[in-house]
This record gives C-alpha cells, structure tokens and sequence, in this order.
C-alpha cells in the first residue's frame, strides 16, 4: 500500500534489493501517480506487480486483510486511521504472527497529536528542521527531500529488520527522519565541484492497475 514517494521508493529498493513486491491499490481510487508523468511512475514501479481490489466491497476488503496477513513486508504510507477504516491494525497484524515486517511511513509517526496531521515532501523536511541558512532566514534544502530520504531510511530499516530476525512495526516519521539528519549548515566553498546527477531510468513500464490481480491472488491461495 503506497503514498506517490517515500512508500513507492521503499518498495522499488526493495525489489532491486531481489524483493518480490506488490503494488496494492484500490480499483476505485488507484494511485494518482498513474495521472502524473509516466517516466516518473514507471521508475517508481516498474519491478513491482499490480494488485487491484475493490475496496467499496466485503470481497475486496477480505482479500486485502488476506493479503496483509500473508505478506512478508507491509509498506504502508498512510494516517494510521486509513486501515483502520477496514479493521486492519497493524501492531496486531504483526502481534498474531502477520508480516515479519511492518513498515509504518506517515508525516508524524502512529501516536501523539500529529498522528493524523497530513504531510508532504516540503513541510515534513521543515516540521524536522531540515533546512538551510541564508543569514537568519530558513530555506529549503532542496525539493520535498523527506520523501526520497524517508524511502531510503524505510528500505534500510527494514532490510537490518530482516537480517535480524524477530517481528517489527517499524514506525518512520518523515519528520522525525529529517530531525535525524538536521545539523549544522556546511559552509559553500567556491572550490568544491558539483556532480552532474545522473538519471535512473525504468527498463520498462511499470504494470497497468491490476494487471497481476489474478495470478497473485491465485499464487497466495486465496482465488480458483
């Protein structure tokens, strides 16, 4: 289950990290990534498989709770209200022998006043105190960076999670990643060059909205 950027790139290191993942989205109200740029979704996605359920029915509802409870790994980006809605608790998905790992990505993390609170790239990096100085005055450090470094923190987490056994909800806070990486602003030195960035490229397009619905699904026992 993904947002459009920390969630997605979680899960797309997980697959180049050999990973088989599954992009479960609501046949109603598919990810908005898939109206945006569609070089940008097909990196996100290209390596994960498609999974559509309609989540207006008992029928799709039961099979996401299945297929919750089958997985290996949850990503979930999400208030923590959203699964609540289907009667999906992640502390007692994992608790009753669900998924070895939880991955719990939201703007404030599960508990506290923010919990519910909405969070994007931008404001996220600020509520932690990611910025940078220009005299007094804060600026941003760069484009919504509590997505990609969130998604990079995600994926790392739950990789060490894996290798050393036992049963986890890990809870990441886009805001609290970012205050772990907040700290002095480096002085700009006219001698340090800069890098060109290279650009990833997807080796494909990523699936359309459901198009592995029926094989999965029929892979975890759960259709025909």
């Amino acid at each position: 289950l993904h947002d459009r950027g920390s969630g997605p790139l979680c899960g797309d290191l997980l697959a180049g990290a050999g990973a088989t993942v599954v992009k479960v989205e609501s046949a109603t109200r598919p990810d908005g990534a898939r109206r945006g740029p569609a070089a940008f979704f097909d990196l996100l996605n290209w390596r994960k498989r498609s999974v559509a359920l309609n989540l207006q029915s008992d029928e799709g509802i039961r099979l996401l709770r299945a297929l919750v409870r089958r997985a290996d790994v949850i990503i979930e980006a999400s208030r923590p209200r959203a699964l609540a809605q289907f009667a999906i608790g992640a502390r007692d998905v994992v608790r009753d022998g669900g998924p070895q790992v939880w991955i719990s990505i939201t703007g404030h993390g599960r508990t506290g006043a923010a919990a519910n609170r909405v969070a994007f790239g931008d404001d996220a990096a600020v509520a932690g105190g990611l910025v940078v100085w220009a005299a007094e005055t804060p600026l941003f450090c760069a484009d919504a960076v509590a997505d990609p470094v969130t998604g990079l923190t995600a994926a790392n987490a739950c990789l060490s999670a894996l290798a050393g056994g036992g049963r986890w909800l890990l809870d990441v806070s886009m805001a609290g990643v970012c205050a772990g990486l907040a700290g002095p602003t480096l002085p700009a030195s006219p001698d340090v060059t800069v890098a060109d960035p290279t650009a990833r490229v997807a080796e494909r397009s990523a699936p359309e909205l459901g198009a592995d619905t029926d094989q999965v699904l029929a892979e975890m026992g759960l259709k025909g």
